[in-house]
């Protein structure tokens, strides 16, 4: 049985550590390295690790779990109130104590290693995505100056860079030259993770379930692998919609109830996927209306109403909504999706 609940408050050198006894009183705090925060865990009898879900909180409560302890990662945002007077590195510590009390609040899930690779591998395809954007701007931008207009799109941008690279003066040719170069090797970067990505996808049977669904591809199924530890945690489609920030937020009091605009909550990186998907899904309804109604499935119809209804927008991220319930169903039950 667990003797001692153990509060760790992160940070990249120096952790600091409270010990709670079963009643819940702080018998110790301790300020300790990375080193000696290794050594404690593992001269530590068994007991509660509570940490926030920060930086390599994950990697710590590996590591905790390694040795035998039973960590618990709770998020930052729902600590806060817990800490008392000023903010200092002991009182966050105890204030972690305070809140694992809580009977209410739930915990994060542990990401294994595989887990934290995907979602590092899309957070650097990411990253190469945002800069070779912003070489693009900066060389459009640039021969705009001098006269040089291309049409919008990073579609077959780089040949028609290195063609009109002459109508840039000898002063600047050079470097943009080499900002040209560095838009091909980040283009050539790009296609190797998404190589890699379909690989994974391939090679995993709950990706090709989530495949089956409209708007999910395989940027999408990956990156909603890597992100979420255990779907198991969502006791109903609602909620997983809701930690992924596609519900209403809500402001009610008495017998007055008012939903206003999504909550944005949760992993934005999942949720702009998840939108981009059902633009996507959308678009494809609106194609096979023109064709006919027969070929719309019972969910291009109800989205397609909703458009009617309100307009082009709000019935992409309803769509959008949708689409994560029903990634909870195919996950949960392990079933394809069938339209």
């Amino acid at each position: 049985m667990n003797t001692t609940t153990i509060g760790v408050d992160l940070a990249k050198s120096v952790l600091q550590v409270s010990l709670a006894s079963p009643s819940g009183r702080v018998i110790e705090r301790k300020r300790l390295s990375r080193p000696q925060f290794q050594k404690f865990l593992a001269q530590q009898p068994a007991a509660d690790i509570v940490l926030e879900a920060c930086a390599t909180a994950h990697y710590w409560a590996r590591t905790a779990r390694d040795h035998g302890h039973v960590p618990r990662l709770l998020h930052a945002q729902y600590v806060r109130p817990y800490v008392r007077r000023n903010k200092t590195d002991s009182a966050d510590a105890d204030a972690l104590l305070r809140a694992h009390r809580d009977p209410d609040l739930k915990s994060v899930p542990v990401k294994s290693v595989e887990q934290q690779a995907l979602q590092g591998l899309h957070r650097i395809r990411s990253q190469w995505q945002d800069t070779r954007r912003q070489r693009i701007c900066l060389a459009r931008a640039l021969l705009a100056e001098f006269g040089v207009h291309l049409p919008t799109g990073a579609a077959g941008i780089v040949p028609r860079l290195r063609l009109t690279l002459d109508a840039a003066p000898p002063l600047l040719s050079v470097s943009l030259g080499i900002v040209i170069t560095e838009i091909t090797e980040l283009e050539a970067k790009l296609g190797q993770i998404d190589r890699e990505l379909r690989r994974l996808a391939k090679d995993s049977p709950l990706a090709q379930r989530l495949l089956t669904i409209p708007g999910v591809g395989v940027i999408t199924a990956t990156a909603l692998i890597g992100s979420v530890p255990d779907i198991h945690a969502f006791q109903r489609a609602r909620s997983f919609a809701a930690w992924l920030g596609l519900t209403p937020r809500e402001y009610s009091s008495g017998q007055s109830r008012f939903l206003g605009r999504i909550s944005k909550r949760g992993d934005g990186y999942l949720r702009m996927l998840l939108t981009h998907g059902a633009r996507s899904a959308l678009l494809l309804a609106h194609r096979q209306a023109s064709k006919g109604d027969d070929r719309l499935t019972r969910l291009q119809r109800w989205v397609l109403e909703v458009e009617r209804r309100t307009n082009h927008n709000k019935a992409t991220i309803a769509l959008a909504n949708k689409m994560a319930r029903i990634i909870w169903c195919v996950w949960t039950k392990e079933e394809d999706y069938k339209a």
